[in-house]
This record gives structure tokens, C-alpha cells and sequence, in this order.
């Protein structure tokens, strides 16, 4: 079995979410969209960071994200006088991708993270009117290919973790979602 049959299940769970039908219905409000960039970017840091320590990175120019998640997010907010905090859920995620030492589990949640920006994430960016300067990849085909490259069957246990942090991060809107 290849990783994304064998992740295929929490994955299909996260696209279940009423957050992710919402998206894809055009239906969520921009409000939530902002504050899922926002969150968004504290995980994904937490992911480059320990990327770049284990050396991941060194054969993946391009795939940082953090940035352009940021910039999004500025882009978003102009002019509003609303703001967005840390949620409890991105900062127990960020602590536990911080705590990871074994490059393999890292790879597992840049796998699960920054090649669904990569496929999913261009259809979103086709649905979701707002900035999307982080679903664009200028080597999107080299990417895949080294990153498929690294990527190994016995990620699947990790990768299916970070699925999980997906579906739990993805109820919390859930519930915003049921009480408009």
C-alpha cells in the first residue's frame, strides 16, 4: 500500500468536516477563513522550523510557506478592526511538531500539510475569494517529485497523526459553524 492509501481514511475524515464542505459550498464566512490562515500559519511555522533543523528542507527550495500564509493573512485583515489569537489547538499542535526529534515523523506532517496546499489547495484557491499566495507553487512538479521521493510507507503512523491534529483543528470551527 502506498501512504496515501494507507492515510486515506483520517484524510477523507478531515474532508468530511463541516468546515471543508463549507468551503467547498462557498458557504463559510470569510471570518473563520481568516482566522484558519491565521492559525494556519502557527502550525506550518512550527513544521518549517523543524524541518529546517533536521535538514529536510535543504533539497525542497520553494515549499516554505509561513511567509506568504502571513502575507495572506495581512492582505485579509486591511482595514478591519478585528484580530485573530492563538487558539489552544494550533498552540498543542505547534508544541507537539516542536517536540518532534526524528526526521521521518517531521517529513510526515510537512507530507500531509504542504502537498494538500499543493493539490487540495489549488482548488480551494479557485473557491475561496481572499489571497492565496501560499497555494502557489513555482515548482509545484519538482516539489512533488522530491517530496515523493523522501516519503515512505512507514510514515503512514505519523502522517496519520497529523491528520488527526487536522480533524481536531477543523471541529473547532465546526462548532462556530453549528451555532450561526
Amino acid at each position: 500500500m502506498s501512504l496515501k492509501e494507507l492515510t486515506a481514511e483520517k484524510h477523507k475524515a478531515a474532508e468530511e468536516k463541516s468546515f471543508m464542505k463549507a468551503v467547498f459550498n462557498k458557504t463559510l464566512p470569510m471570518e473563520l477563513w481568516i482566522d484558519y490562515t491565521y492559525q494556519k500559519a502557527i502550525w506550518y511555522r512550527a513544521i518549517e522550523e523543524q524541518a529546517k533543523l533536521a535538514g529536510i528542507l535543504n533539497n525542497l527550495p520553494g515549499i516554505e510557506r509561513t511567509a506568504l500564509i502571513l502575507e495572506d493573512y495581512k492582505e485579509m485583515v486591511q482595514g478591519l478592526t478585528t484580530y485573530n489569537i492563538p487558539r489552544e489547538v494550533s498552540k498543542e499542535y505547534a508544541i507537539y511538531i516542536r517536540g518532534l526529534t526524528d526526521p521521518k515523523q517531521i517529513l510526515a506532517h510537512l507530507y500531509t500539510w504542504h502537498m494538500g496546499d499543493m493539490f487540495g489547495g489549488q482548488m480551494i484557491k479557485k473557491i475561496v475569494d481572499a489571497p492565496h499566495r501560499h497555494l502557489e507553487f513555482e515548482n509545484t512538479k519538482e516539489l512533488v517529485t522530491t517530496v515523493r521521493g523522501l516519503i515512505t510507507d512507514d510514515l503512514a503512523d505519523e502522517a496519520n497523526i497529523a491528520f488527526d491534529w487536522a480533524i481536531k483543528i477543523l471541529s473547532e470551527y465546526d462548532s462556530s459553524l453549528e451555532s450561526n
